[in-house]
């Protein structure tokens, strides 16, 4: 067993990724594949780490429910793998009515913010498949927003028409500042649709934040959160790796219990 290693299992719906965490640092990502096999040479060298948390929101595959299993069998402490749950001690209040369909993913970046400054007001902006805005206060998981994110908006105009496009190169369009707000084309007009305007979409619930809490703080995460336009960068926490964190928080927060 290796001491001081922790691992994060993420089982989403279209892919599961297994994170891990030296002496409290986030060290590597592997994803899929290259996930299963490196918990296979771990179970076969019995170098597994002190202590795993699982976060499933999609159905874990035939290889991870037999990895359990044999992690049951062979850790010397087969209590230090925890499944996550909305409904579990976290370690912070959780106020939410639909516990069973509330995303894990939100709670993590809830316990995250919370380790960072637990007495301020926060909002967590994760720019992923959809856009989800929370808010975080008093040692408490509020709930929020879930919008589409950047590329579902794109996917879903192409699907819903026959006329427009999907931009495929979106992603290297928008980095290069192309049409935020006003496009002169279909392309570049979309391209304004769905960034700009979630871009706006986000200046709103900022806006309406500060009628309510005028000193909360702003964190950003998630793989599309680059293209975001936030004013007052002072209020402005980015971190890319926010929900690997606040997963890892959330292990340490259930161990003390």
């Amino acid at each position: 067993m290796r001491h001081d290693h922790d691992w994060i299992l993420d089982i989403g719906n279209t892919r599961t990724k297994l994170a891990s965490f030296v002496s409290g640092e986030l060290a590597e990502v592997w994803t899929d594949d290259a996930a299963e096999i490196i918990a296979n040479e771990a179970m076969e060298t019995q170098q597994l780490p002190a202590r795993m948390l699982i976060a499933a929101s999609g159905n874990a595959s035939e290889f991870w429910t037999n990895w359990n299993n044999r992690w049951q069998r062979s850790h010397p402490q087969p209590q230090n793998l925890v499944n996550l749950h909305a409904k579990m001690e976290l370690g912070f209040d959780v106020r939410y009515d639909s516990l069973e369909t509330v995303g894990l993913d939100r709670l993590a970046n809830a316990a995250a913010v919370l380790a960072i400054d637990p007495d301020s007001q926060w909002m967590v902006i994760d720019m992923g498949t959809c856009m989800t805005v929370d808010a975080v206060e008093e040692h408490s998981f509020i709930g929020g927003a879930i919008s589409p994110g950047i590329d579902l908006r794109f996917r879903s105009m192409y699907a819903g028409t026959r006329a427009l496009p999907y931009p495929e190169n979106w992603r290297e369009l928008a980095s290069e500042g192309v049409a935020m707000h006003i496009g002169n084309d279909t392309l570049s007009s979309l391209l304004a649709g769905a960034i700009g305007g979630i871009n706006a979409e986000i200046q709103g619930r900022v806006d309406a934040f500060r009628k309510h809490w005028p000193n909360f703080r702003v964190a950003l995460t998630g793989g599309d959160a680059s293209f975001l336009e936030v004013e007052d960068p002072r209020l402005i926490f980015v971190d890319p790796n926010l929900t690997w964190k606040g997963y890892h928080q959330i292990l340490q927060n259930v161990e003390q219990r």
